[in-house]
């Protein structure tokens, strides 16, 4: 051989398939029959690539669950309407259809005793102009399938997230109206991103779009559809959209497992997928609960399992697993919000980013999404407390997350025509934060004179009425929040409604983790306040006073 003719160097993926293939074009496994199916330079035919498959699926749903247990439990399986779920369902079918001498052996049982299918329709946010919405609904298609494996299924639609019974209590009756700590007038003249705090509001009140069943004020469904929508055109990137659709999908989720009484959640995430998601929510902030949300097993749900049993299952491999088996799909099944964006110009989020780039470069290198998921395995999941969630993502959150975000944000510093612009709107007003003295921030639209314009903490009224919301997230959700269109949000002197109403199930988490134990007990409390009466719990503090011991900061203070 010549010396300027350079010897073909194969990839170790390349000389492992040749080491197990006895001759090319046959299938590597039996090495008998004629290879159908190349997957990562392994060549398959139908019923080896079949045999391979379950062995992925058992051999992971093992892992997630010892097989050896003494009472089985309920597993629900999340139902999208993709191939991915969609395989995961007839998996499990196979997988249970064992035959009747394993059944009856009490040496052997069954890992799961009851299998539920549940389905979210997100047929509301499909795009207007190439199907209705009013028609085209993706439950009754999903109750059929479900069906066929004599399944118990279980439907909700996406705009339920707005009814109380999707909640803990399954009753609360509120919504959390976010607003902004600086009035509108000073939004566009100050540097600082204002701070975030919450109006704790019910849901609805006896109108003609309200339905009222058994005393309590249930919203109908097109209201709870205008609210979603309208939530999701004050973000303003194609991002936050799906990051908080996301996050409606999981509280769902999670709900209508506690409903069936399941103490299992299966999703159908292959590994594909859970590769787009690791890239993807590492770039949105996300990376502290990373470990939570592409692991094979999560118990971060309270009473709940969340299992992978696909994360080492290539898209590829559960398509090719669907046309073999002949499994229908859903063909349009999950609500994509291009079309909310009005723009001449192509707009992708970075999911979307994300996919393509992991798609395109796992053709040229097939063990780019193996490396990804091997690499995240490795992470160590954070400590559980259920008492610590992010009341948006439900989430764990991360100690000193905002603090640590100002120190690293560069905010633009305001410039001396915006600084007087503040002080003669101050010097106009009397002080008053509101620019036409009318809508105070503590006076309650100028009633209460005494105490109009003092801090939330010495404010009665408005500190029982306005709860932090920014120092209860999570990173990832405090960056997500950026988004938000702040001129669709109250602000704190009232001046006008806000436009930003999040489900019943954050606002219940934000009273929880603001120290309320319902939502009578907040609606006390401000009553007490506005009348003139104090806290029970600062009450408690003055009396308790004199025991105290000064902190270290109050000392120092006393020095100066």
């Amino acid at each position: 051989m010549s010396c300027s003719v350079e010897e073909p160097t194969m990839t170790t993926a390349e000389k492992r398939a040749k080491a197990r293939a006895v001759h090319v074009g046959f299938c590597c496994k039996c090495k008998t029959k004629n290879s159908t199916i190349i997957i990562r330079y392994a060549e398959y035919c139908d019923s080896c690539f079949l045999i391979a498959l379950d062995s992925k699926f058992r051999t992971a749903l093992r892992n997630a669950r010892p097989y050896r247990v003494v009472a089985p439990e309920n597993v629900m399986l999340a139902f999208s309407g993709g191939s991915s779920s969609r395989s995961l369902i007839h998996l499990f079918d196979v997988f249970h259809s064992l035959p009747a001498e394993v059944v009856s052996n009490k040496q052997q049982p069954k890992i799961y005793n009851d299998i539920h299918v549940c389905h979210i329709d997100e047929s509301c946010l499909f795009e207007q102009d190439s199907v209705d919405s009013t028609l085209h609904t993706t439950l009754e298609q999903a109750r059929e399938i479900a069906t066929g494996y004599k399944y118990p299924f279980h439907g909700v639609r996406i705009e339920d997230i707005y009814d109380p019974a999707w909640t803990d209590s399954r009753c609360f009756d509120g919504l959390a109206a976010l607003i902004t700590s600086l009035p509108k007038d000073q939004l566009a003249i100050t540097g600082q991103a204002p701070e975030l705090l919450s109006h704790i509001l019910p849901l609805a009140t006896p109108t003609s779009g309200t339905l009222k069943t058994e005393g309590s004020v249930k919203l109908s469904q097109q209201d709870k559809i205008d609210r979603l929508k309208a939530l999701l055109a004050v973000c303003t990137t194609l991002t936050a959209r799906e990051t908080i659709l996301q996050h409606f999908r999981s509280s769902l989720l999670v709900q209508l497992a506690k409903r069936a009484k399941c103490t299992t959640l299966a999703l159908g995430d292959s590994a594909t997928r859970m590769a787009v998601q690791i890239i993807g929510l590492t770039a949105i902030g996300r990376g502290y609960s990373l470990p939570h949300e592409t692991s094979l097993l999560s118990d971060w749900v309270q009473d709940c399992k969340v299992i992978r049993p696909l994360k080492d299952c290539l898209v590829k491999e559960l398509d090719t697993y669907c046309r073999l088996n002949e499994l229908q799909v859903i063909e349009t099944h999950a609500a994509k919000l291009d079309w909310t964006v009005r723009t001449r110009g192509e707009i992708k989020s970075i999911q979307r980013l994300t996919e393509e780039f992991i798609t395109g470069l796992d053709k040229d290198f097939p063990s780019t999404v193996a490396t990804v998921c091997r690499t995240v395995a490795k992470l160590t999941p954070p400590e559980v407390n259920y008492d610590n969630r992010c009341p948006l993502c439900l989430g764990p959150v991360q100690e000193g997350v905002q603090q640590w975000k100002e120190r690293i944000t560069v905010f633009t510093a305001p410039s001396s025509t915006s600084d007087s612009k503040v002080e003669e709107t101050l010097q106009d007003t009397d002080g008053c934060c509101s620019a036409n003295g009318a809508a105070c921030c503590g006076g309650g639209g100028g009633s209460n004179t005494s105490s109009s314009c003092m801090p939330v903490a010495q404010n009665g009224r408005a500190a029982a009425t306005s709860l932090s919301f920014s120092s209860l997230l999570c990173y990832g959700c405090l960056t997500n929040l950026r988004d938000l269109d702040l001129a669709a949000m109250g602000s704190k002197n009232a001046d006008e409604p806000s436009s930003f109403d999040l489900p019943p199930y954050v606002a219940e988490a934000i009273l929880k983790r603001s120290g309320y134990s319902s939502l009578e007990d907040y609606a006390e409390r401000t009553t007490l306040t506005s009348a003139g009466t104090k806290d029970p719990q600062e009450s408690l503090r003055e009396q308790i006073q004199e025991f105290l011991i000064a902190s270290d900061d109050d000392d120092d203070e006393g020095d100066d």
